[in-house]
Order: C-alpha cells, then structure tokens, then sequence
C-alpha cells in the first residue's frame, strides 16, 4: 500500500468524533496530513480546549493508522479553538484559524431539534430586545434552506460589498443582519450537502463586515446538522438557547440539540418554551394547546437553565409576518413582555458564561 494523503484521509474516516455517528474528516477537524515514509503526521483542530477529548481523539486515530498496513509511527497535532485572551493555550492552527473570525463579544446561538417550533421568532425577537438594552447587536440567519429573516425583518434588499471585498451587512431596527434570503430571489431553492453548507456559515463569519458587532444572534436551521457543526467549528460560541414548545415530540428533539452541544463543548444558556399557552381573549383564561411544563422539565433534568414561556400569540405570529416583531411595541405591550422577560434572562446568563469563561482562563495561564 502507498502511503499518501488522500489514503491516509481515507483511513481517517473510520474514526468517530466521541458522542457522534459521523467521523472526524465530515466534521472537519482534520487540518493537515503529511506522510514521510513510514510516518504518519495528522494535524487536528477541535471546537474548544478539551483534555479528556483531544486524549480520546488522538488516541482512536493513532490505534487507526498503526493497524493500517505499512504505517509504523504516527504523530497526532491536536489544537483547539482559541478562547478569548487565552491565545497562550491555543496551537497555532488555532490561532490561524481564530484570527479569521470577527472580534464580536458574544455569539449567541438559537437552536431547535424540530423546526415548526417558533425558533426564528425567538431569534428575531430576542435580537431586537437585546438592542434595547446594549448596543451593537448583529443577527445571523444561518438557515441556508429556510431563511426566515427577510421576511421577519421586512426587508428585500441586496447587501454590497466593500473595496475589500467584505459583505456589508444590511441593518434594519437598528440591528446588523446578513441572511442567504438576502442573496437569493424568493422562490429559490438552496439545495446543499454538507461542504457548501460549512462554505456558507463561513463566509456569514468571516467575509460580512460584523466590525463594531457586541453581539451576535445566530437563527440555526432546526436539527443537529452540517449549519450548527459548521458554526461550532467557525466561532468561539458563548452559548446556546434551545427552543421548544412543551410536546412531547418537539421535547424528544431539544434533548437531541441540548447533547449535541453538550458533546461540541458549547455553553447551554439554557431552554425556552414557546407556544407555551394560549391566553383566550374574551375570558382571559389561559389555555394549554401543547401542554405546558414540559421544557421547564426538560430543562431541570438537563440540569440547564429555564428562560420562560412565550405565550401562543396570533400577534406574536402577525407580527413577525408584517415585517415588524412583536418586541417593537415595546416592554409594556401585552404582546412582548414573556419575550423580554426572557431576553433578560438570557443577557444574565451570558454575562455568567462569559464571566465563568474568562476566570477558568485567568487559571490556567
């Protein structure tokens, strides 16, 4: 057998990433291979600093490659994603890597294991009250294949680019917002397979001009796919928020997205139920559609935090259709006050991450 590259990519495929069913070369860890003679030398970037992974790793790929015939000596290169001010622990395909993406203080990813759950309604109006309160706050539509943002935000315009070729991101609401419905006409179809994906969610990082961005809302696609590894893999991210309404389906799928990022090493800022009731309007008796309970339950077995209910609102729902989020009305609408109860909730949280974050790495330096 020939030892080269390609082959040695070959062989790597039948390594798992811990917790996954897909291997490390689809989830796209691996960065360099190089073959002199006998000698195999694998280069490795993982989403974050993680012993007890990088061991598990390195290990399964050496155990790999040695029971391949004509290999006799492996060297496996593991780095990880740098964490901010921590450059000091990161390998340098690390710092390459980061040196790409924006200087943005917070990426917040909204995430749901079912689609049909509202989450780009959260996402949409959680961006516009976390503008009320902070300034420079930027969204990402990352749902390549259902982009809802154009729609959500009323907005039909084509970004331009920069000298430097830097998409400038078009703002509405006082809110930065990049999405491929932005580039696409209406009734376009996306159909993508993981490459062009990764590609994609990329380029939204790294080419749009996020300069003077605090905080940055990511609206992922519903599930646990090619989007969310790929955003994992591209950004430092601070946490995540998982959306659900309380059925039980739509509950079998958030525990699904809640393991996912468990598995990536990505901070839960915790769950939120949407749909949660329905408050009828000639009595005033609140009704549960759904259920109702059962992501607050979730989330005490996860061990995660609960952000609230959202009620089921028709004008929530017209809202968000017009081009004009519920939110906008302000804190003392009865059509907004469960969403900024929860984005306050979620600007808490984040501080404690962040904060949590920046003292484990005042440690190990």
């Amino acid at each position: 057998m020939e030892l080269n590259p390609e082959g040695i990519r070959n062989i790597l495929k039948k390594v798992k990433y811990p917790g996954f069913s897909r291997d490390i070369i689809s989830f796209g860890i691996v960065k360099d291979i190089g073959v002199e003679g006998s000698k195999v030398t694998v280069s490795l970037l993982l989403p974050k600093p993680d012993e007890k992974l990088e061991s598990e790793i390195g290990e399964s790929v050496r155990k790999t490659l040695l029971e391949s015939p004509g290999i006799s000596e492996v060297d496996v290169r593991i780095g990880a994603r740098e964490l901010k001010r921590a450059s000091s622990q990161v390998g340098q395909a690390g710092a390459a890597q980061r040196a790409q993406s924006p200087e943005i203080g917070y990426y917040i990813a909204v995430a749901s294991g079912k689609g049909g759950v509202g989450k780009s309604t959260v996402a949409v109006n959680l961006a516009l009250a976390i503008s009320k309160k902070r300034r420079n706050v930027g969204l990402l539509d990352a749902d390549v294949w259902g982009p809802s943002i154009p729609i959500m935000m009323g907005l039909n315009e084509r970004p331009v680019a920069t000298p430097e070729k830097k998409i400038i991101p078009l703002e509405k609401y006082g809110l930065k917002l990049m999405s491929i419905g932005f580039l696409i006409d209406d009734d376009d179809t996306v159909i993508w397979r993981g490459p062009m994906v990764h590609g994609a969610v990329k380029q939204f990082v790294e080419d749009v001009d996020w300069r003077g961005t605090d905080y940055l809302v990511v609206d992922l696609p519903p599930g646990t796919g090619d989007a969310q590894l790929s955003l994992i893999q591209t950004v430092p991210l601070t946490g995540s928020i998982v959306v659900s309404t309380p059925s039980d389906v739509a509950l079998q799928d958030a525990r699904k997205a809640i393991e996912m990022f468990r598995q990536m090493k990505v901070d839960i800022v915790g769950m939120v139920e949407n749909m949660s009731y329905f408050v009828c309007p000639h009595c005033q008796h609140e009704i549960d559609i759904f259920s109702r309970g059962g992501a607050e339950k979730t989330a005490q077995q996860f061990d995660v935090a609960f952000l609230g209910s959202v009620e089921l609102d028709p004008e929530i729902r017209k809202a968000g259709d017009s081009g004009s989020p519920a939110v906008l009305k302000g804190e003392d609408s009865p059509h907004a006050k469960s969403l900024f109860e929860f984005a306050r909730k979620v600007v808490v949280r984040v501080d404690e991450i962040k904060a949590s974050s920046s003292a484990s790495v005042v440690q190990i330096q």
